[in-house]
Order: C-alpha cells, then sequence, then structure tokens
C-alpha cells in the first residue's frame, strides 16, 4: 500500500514538472497562436498535477485536502476547453469556434461551482487514500463536459488526418496517440470520486500526452510514428520476458529451489536475470531488425536502389540524360507527386529550373531563383545538414527571419516543395532538387533524409562531371571552329591569290577599253550614232571595274575575317566594324529583302578590343536576325551610343520584326549547338558572340517577344589612353 501510495505521488510531480517545463519550452520554440495553446494547456495539466501532489501530502488532514482538491481542479477545468483550443489551433478549423466559446463559458461556470458543495462536497477515506475527494450534483456535468471535449477533440483530428499529408500527418498521429493514451486513462481518475474502489491508474499515463504533444509540434524530423509503435512493442515483449522469467522462477519456483539449494535459492533466479538482461540487447536488436524488415520492406527497397542510383548516376555524361535520370528514379522509386531540379546558372547566378515531373504548379517566381534569395542563402547554411523539409524552413523564418517569412512560403508553394535536397561541390552549391509530398501521404523518415543527403552528395559529383564533359565538348567544338577558320583563312588567301590575277587582268583590260573609247570620243567628225554606242561601252566598263575592285576587296576582308587575330586589345573604330560586318553579310540581307536602319553617330568613341573579333560576334548576330525575318519584309535598326550610367561603355542594340525567340529557349540562347533552325543551323554562332563579347569584358542582352521581333544589345568598354 506505503509502495502504492508512493509510486502515486511520484507520478504527479513528474507530470507536473514535465507538463510545465515542455509547456516553456513550446513556448520558448513557438511564440504563434499554437504555441501559446499548447502552453496554457500543458500548465493547466501542471496545475491540476501539482495541486493533486499537496492534496496526497494532506493524507490525515480533511480540510487542506478538501481545499488542495478543489485548487487542483481548477486545472482540471480548465484542461477541456484549452484542449479543444490546441487541437483547433493546430488542424486550423474554423468550424467548431462556437462549440469552443461554450465550452469557455462552461467553464467559468464550473470554476465558480468549484469552490461550493455543489462541485466536491467533502473528502472521504476509499482505497490507500484517507481523503478523497466526493462529487455534488454539479459535478458529473464537468464530466459530461471533459469527456464530450475529448471525443470532439479526437473527431478533428481524426478528420485532419484524413486530408493531411507528410509531416502534418506525423504530427497528428502523435497528438492522436498521445491523446488515447494520456486521456483513455482519464476516467480512471475520476470513478473514486464517486465511491467507487477502483485506483486512478490511467493518471500514469497523462504525462506522455505531454511528451507526445511537445514532441509533435516542436521536432520537424519526427520519427515515424509506426516504427516507433514497432520498435515499443517489441521492447515492451523481449523485455517483460527477460525480466518476467526470473521473477516468475522466483515467485513459483522459490519453495523448490530452496528445498534442492537452501538459503542461496535467490542466486538462481538472480543469476538467469544477468544472464538475459546481457543479451536482452542483442535479442532485442535482431527481433526489430527481422520486424522492422517485414513490416518496412518496401521502404527499404526503395532505399537500397536509391543508392544504388549513385553508380549509374556517374556513368552518364550528358547532363540532360543524368537529371532526367535522376527525378524519374526518384520520383518512381519513392512514389512522389512532384519534383524539380533546379541547376545553377553561373552567367546568370540563378538558379535555373532544368527538368521537372508532375503537374505544374502556379508559377509565381517563374522557373528561376536568384543566388541571393532568403530561400537559397539557407540551403548554402544548411551544406552539413544536407536535405531540408518545408516545415523546417518555414519555422526557420518564423523565427529568424520573419520579413522573408512571406516571400519564402510563396516560393515553397510554387515549387510544391516539401523537401529539399542540396547537391554541394566544395563550398558551391550547383544544383538543389525540390520533393512534394509522396503519393502514400507518410512522412520522409530520417532514413529517408540520410539516403537523401548521400544521394545529394553523389549527384553533386555527377553533374560536375557532366558539367566538365560539356565544357570539354565546348573546348574541342571551339578548337574545330579555330581550326575551320584557320582553314578558311588559308583557303582565302589562296583564293586571292588565284582570283586577284583575272581581277587585275579584268580591271587592266576594262581600263584600256575606256582609254581607247575616249581615244575615239576625242576624234573630229565622230558620228552622233557612234559617239552614244562609246559612251554607253564606257559606262559598262566602268562599271565592271567598279564590280572587280568590290570583289577583290571583298576577298581581303573575308582574309581578314578567316584569319585568326594576334594582336592586343586596341583602340576600335566600331563604326567601321559595323560596316565591315554589313558588307559580308550583304548576301543575306539583300536576298532577305531586308532594309537596314543605322544611328550610329559619327563622333563614338573607340573602344577597347579586337576588331576582326568584334566583326565577327556582329556578323553572327546580323545574320541571325536575317534568318529571324525570313518570308516576311524584314527591317534592321541598328543603334549606338555612349548609354552607360558612368558613361565608360558603348552600346550597339541590334533589332529586328522577325518571329521572335520563346521565353523558355532565352536562357539557352547563347548555349554552344543550341539551335532552333533545324539540320542547317550549327548552334555555334550566337555561343561565339557571346564569348566573343565575354573577352572583351562586355556583356550582351537579348529581349524578345513571340511574333513582334528581337533586340540584341551589346556593352563595350570605351578605349581608354593611358597617361
Amino acid at each position: 500500500m506505503q509502495f502504492t501510495f508512493y509510486t502515486y505521488l511520484t507520478t504527479t510531480i513528474l507530470t507536473g514538472s514535465l507538463s510545465l517545463i515542455l509547456g516553456l519550452f513550446i513556448y520558448s520554440r513557438r511564440k504563434d497562436s499554437l504555441g501559446k495553446s499548447a502552453l496554457f494547456l500543458c500548465l493547466s495539466i501542471s496545475l491540476w498535477s501539482f495541486g493533486l501532489f499537496i492534496h496526497a501530502l494532506m493524507h490525515n488532514y480533511a480540510p487542506p485536502a478538501l481545499f488542495w482538491s478543489r485548487f487542483a481542479h481548477v486545472g482540471a477545468i480548465l484542461i477541456p476547453a484549452l484542449y479543444l483550443q490546441f487541437v483547433i489551433n493546430f488542424t486550423g478549423t474554423k468550424r467548431w469556434r462556437a462549440v469552443l466559446n461554450c465550452t469557455y463559458i462552461l467553464s467559468f461556470m464550473f470554476l465558480i461551482f468549484n469552490f461550493t458543495k455543489l462541485f466536491i462536497k467533502q473528502v472521504n477515506p476509499i482505497l490507500i487514500f484517507r481523503n478523497y475527494p466526493r462529487v455534488g450534483p454539479a459535478y458529473p456535468f464537468f464530466i459530461l463536459i471533459f469527456v464530450s471535449c475529448i471525443i470532439l477533440g479526437l473527431y478533428i483530428l481524426f478528420r485532419a488526418f484524413g486530408k493531411a499529408a507528410g509531416v502534418k500527418r506525423n504530427q497528428i498521429k502523435y497528438l492522436l496517440a498521445g491523446s488515447i493514451i494520456g486521456f483513455g486513462g482519464g476516467p480512471f481518475n475520476f470513478v473514486p470520486m464517486f465511491g467507487i474502489s477502483l485506483f486512478p491508474y490511467g493518471y500514469y499515463f497523462v504525462w506522455l500526452y505531454v511528451v507526445f504533444l511537445s514532441y509533435a509540434i516542436t521536432k520537424h524530423r519526427l520519427m515515424d510514428i509506426n516504427v516507433v509503435i514497432t520498435r515499443g512493442t517489441v521492447f515492451a515483449v523481449v523485455y517483460t520476458f527477460v525480466l518476467g522469467i526470473p521473477i516468475a522462477v522466483g515467485f513459483w519456483g522459490r519453495d523448490y529451489l530452496f528445498e534442492k539449494i537452501g538459503v542461496n535459492w535467490w542466486l538462481v533466479p538472480t543469476g538467469m536475470m544477468l544472464i538475459l538482461a546481457s543479451l536482452g540487447p542483442t535479442i532485442y536488436g535482431f527481433i526489430r531488425r527481422k520486424t522492422e524488415a517485414t513490416l518496412f520492406k518496401e521502404r527499404q527497397r526503395y532505399q537500397e536502389n536509391l543508392i544504388a542510383l549513385a553508380k549509374q548516376m556517374t556513368l552518364t555524361k550528358d547532363l540532360r540524360q543524368l537529371l532526367v535520370l535522376i527525378i524519374r528514379r526518384v520520383t518512381g522509386e519513392i512514389g512522389i507527386s512532384h519534383a524539380r531540379i533546379y541547376l545553377l546558372d553561373r552567367k546568370a547566378n540563378e538558379y535555373m529550373r532544368e527538368v521537372r515531373y508532375g503537374r505544374e504548379r502556379r508559377k509565381q517566381f517563374g522557373d528561376s531563383l536568384s543566388q541571393d534569395a532568403p530561400l537559397i542563402q539557407m540551403l548554402y547554411k544548411s551544406r552539413d545538414r544536407g536535405p531540408l523539409l518545408g516545415e523546417e524552413v518555414i519555422s526557420h523564418f518564423e523565427t529568424s527571419k520573419p520579413e522573408y517569412l512571406e516571400e519564402v512560403k510563396a516560393q515553397l508553394r510554387s515549387m510544391g516543395a516539401s523537401l529539399l535536397i542540396p547537391a554541394f561541390i566544395g563550398e558551391e552549391m550547383i544544383a538543389f532538387l525540390s520533393l512534394g509530398t509522396k503519393r502514400s501521404r507518410e512522412i520522409y523518415t530520417p532514413d529517408d533524409l540520410n539516403m537523401f543527403k548521400i544521394l545529394g552528395t553523389q549527384a553533386a559529383l555527377a553533374i560536375e562531371n557532366a558539367l566538365f564533359y560539356r565544357e570539354l565538348k565546348e573546348a574541342q567544338a571551339a578548337m574545330v571552329e579555330t581550326a575551320r577558320l584557320s582553314t578558311v583563312g588559308e583557303l582565302a588567301t589562296g583564293f586571292a591569290h588565284q582570283i586577284d590575277n583575272p581581277l587585275g587582268i579584268i580591271s587592266a583590260g576594262c581600263q584600256l577599253c575606256v582609254m581607247d573609247i575616249k581615244d575615239w570620243l576625242n576624234r573630229e567628225n565622230l558620228p552622233e550614232g557612234d559617239a552614244k554606242i562609246l559612251l554607253e561601252m564606257e559606262d559598262r566598263m566602268d562599271k565592271v571595274i567598279d564590280t572587280a575592285h568590290r570583289a577583290a576587296d571583298l576577298v581581303q576582308r573575308i582574309k581578314g575575317y578567316a584569319k585568326p587575330s594576334d594582336r592586343d586589345f586596341e583602340a576600335t573604330d566600331l563604326n567601321s566594324v559595323i560596316e565591315d560586318a554589313l558588307i559580308l553579310a550583304q548576301y543575306h540581307i539583300s536576298h532577305g529583302g531586308i532594309s537596314v536602319n543605322k544611328n550610329i553617330p559619327q563622333d563614338l568613341p573607340k573602344v577597347k578590343g579586337i576588331g576582326v573579333h568584334l566583326e565577327q560576334a556582329l556578323l553572327n548576330m546580323i545574320i541571325n536576325a536575317c534568318d529571324a525575318m525570313a518570308g516576311k519584309k524584314g527591317e534592321l535598326t541598328i543603334s549606338v551610343g555612349v548609354k552607360s550610367e558612368d558613361g565608360r561603355k558603348v552600346e550597339v542594340a541590334l533589332s529586328d520584326n522577325g518571329c521572335g525567340i520563346p521565353e523558355e529557349n532565352l536562357r539557352k540562347l547563347f548555349d554552344i549547338f543550341f539551335t532552333t533552325k533545324g539540320p542547317q543551323g550549327t548552334g555555334m554562332g550566337l555561343s561565339m558572340a557571346y564569348r566573343i563579347i565575354k573577352d572583351h569584358n562586355g556583356d550582351i542582352k537579348v529581349e524578345s517577344e513571340v511574333g513582334k521581333g528581337t533586340k540584341f544589345t551589346v556593352s563595350l568598354p570605351i578605349w581608354e589612353e593611358k597617361p
């Protein structure tokens, strides 16, 4: 009896202390309405528990026992309303607000009745208690309200459970389990108050509810409650046998052992307990692994398959194929509703969405995130931690950076992100994977998160290898292009030698003919008809001479364009570069019937560059514009001016009224081998133009609208004379 009484005292002080400490802990982590309602619920449980503890200490004193019993009931009366308040705040439902308000009113009435005989009329001895409270006529109504609120709270949680997914779903599982365990034994606490001799063992489990509640709403990486129940059951079964067998031997076999061994009979059950206790952890671990392997076979299968995916990733060299492989395998193995992979674009300092799976979400932020975005910065800070749950991200910004909270929430909503997996190479995050919820609506378990951390590291290495492979291909393509240009240069040189002489002979012959014609025209008495014919012949010869000169000049320009320049940057006349580029593109311009509008000031400052290289870049853009205007009355506009804020750069704007470029192609426009021209396109022209402009410390931007045209804007630094 004394043992039972002291265990009761221990339980009351344990429950009161835990409720107070965990309530304050919850509020320190969450200062929102949910944290406040959880705090008040814990405080009411703590008040009830401490009141029962002091009441039990008044074992031999009736008046103080009655007072402290009523004091304890202040906390008990508040519990149903505060529990319902917490459940409503947690689920976010507004349907039961009126019921909640009525519960608060009834609780206030019960608080008034509490210190009268209508509620608790006296204390009487029962079981081990000498002064246990006896109820008045109003008390049964309180029990009815108490039970009704608990049942309604469970109903609301069950309804929310059916709609929830991921972490929220698992949180509700913990709250349901805690509520059933903690409040399930509650009625036993009230039974002795009605004069029924049934010990209030249910009170021993109340503290579990507080533990489950605090764990569920403060920790985001929750252990799957199915695993908790499985491990708890296995532990209970194993240690029931480990401890139960020696106790059973000692209890039922004591007489037999005493007869055989004597006064040292206790050594047998003690020895058995020591042996079984030492074997207990091994037995528990073995049975737990076997049980989990059977119950969670599917989860272990996809985790093993995703780890095996790491080997396959390293064998995939094409970047696009690699990203598609990752997203298909991850979503397929786990069964995920939607996913995206964002890749770092070092040129734009943005993370661009490269591949996706599943239905599109509302595009509030397009398909890119700046490297300076708060969400990206948080991913950088989590480099050592690994994957981040969406709830963890929101909680971080709620407590640390609330000014960015709504922005981050909207971004997560736009991506449909329940889990973010960063992929780092050293200090740089080269990509991240956004995963939606599982179709099963289960959580991402700690084992899943550990597996994704490994997968993220392997994916980063594979992506880095694919990027290196792509850069290598681009370098090889550039070498091929350089070799091709060199060959063109050699051919142009040979072509010039071969054609210059015929052109010279044609020009010289025509000039001699012109001289002879002039001699004939200077003769006296030349018939008027013959003079007219000679003048026409002279005009034709002049045209032939002019055409021959232009042909020779064009050959020299082709030689200069095709021959790589070994000169350093120098003061370059941009006006001349543009004119030369237009002359080289004359065939495309005239063949397409394109009119050219130039707005180039004569006093334009010289730029820092290599003329032939800039000519090549502008020529590629002009030809691209001509191709875009094929089949319509094209108009190419070239505007040049000093337009930067500091006046240290010249801007060249090339605008066309062609077919325009779709938005999804704009960010890939300068990628090598990217083309929309079909087999006749090489995907080299704009890529080379981009590289040349960047090599000149310049910048190139593009604006386009489908059906209306495209505008390229090139900025180049002005040449500054050294003092």
